[in-house]
């Protein structure tokens, strides 16, 4: 063989790939997310997504700031290594996860409305990944869905390569649930009151 049709081979692949078209997302890509805490997957041509969902008794504040202190995430998510940098708008982050912890991930802040809803993500038309969580006040305490959205001219090839992520988000959504729940304020209970016993009329004393 040609030490030439290797090369020849690759240079091809890159030229095919620069001039193929990202495919839109299915329609499904926006269904609600359930809020059972168990993820979901969906795949289709260029797209690859998980999601999960969970109520938390805990209001969109004390999520918020969990979510966004990137120091602290390794004291109370079980799936991260590591998170360095400043989550804010326009902000780079560097992710290092459990679900492959030999590599860092070099992600950009691009939407972070707070108390409602923060994306990171990194890539580009070959292949992307962007992670969004959103916030919505429920009952008292918060509704919070999580989904990292695969897609890219590339995903076919790169899709059968990945780990799953599956386990990795529902251990996500249980810890972020755990932790703001234990740092949510919790009402007062006021202590019971026993309703005043009726006074014994004195029976009245037959007149002499």
């Amino acid at each position: 063989m040609s030490p030439l049709r290797p090369l020849l081979a690759a240079v091809a692949l890159a030229a095919l790939t620069a001039c193929a078209k990202p495919v839109p997302p299915p329609a499904a890509a926006n269904d609600p997310i359930p809020l059972t805490g168990a993820h979901d997957t969906l795949e289709a041509e260029q797209y690859l997504h998980y999601a999960v969902g969970a109520h938390v008794d805990a209001p969109p504040e004390v999520v918020w700031a969990l979510l966004t202190d990137a120091a602290a995430y390794p004291d109370w998510n079980s799936t991260v290594v590591s998170l360095d940098g400043a989550i804010a708008l326009g902000e780079t982050i560097k992710l290092v996860s459990t679900v492959d912890p030999g590599r860092t991930f070099k992600l950009e802040v691009s939407a972070f409305e707070p108390d409602r809803r923060l994306v990171w993500e990194d890539g580009n038309d070959s292949f992307r990944g962007v992670r969004t969580f959103t916030l919505t006040p429920a009952g008292g305490g918060t509704d919070v869905t999580m989904k990292e959205a695969l897609t890219g001219t590339m995903l076919p090839k790169i899709a059968p390569k990945l780990p799953d992520f599956g386990p990795s988000f529902d251990a996500f959504m249980a810890d972020l649930k755990a932790e703001a729940e234990r740092r949510s304020p919790k009402p007062v209970e006021e202590p019971a009151v026993e309703p005043d016993e009726p006074e014994e009329q004195e029976a009245a004393l037959p007149e002499e």
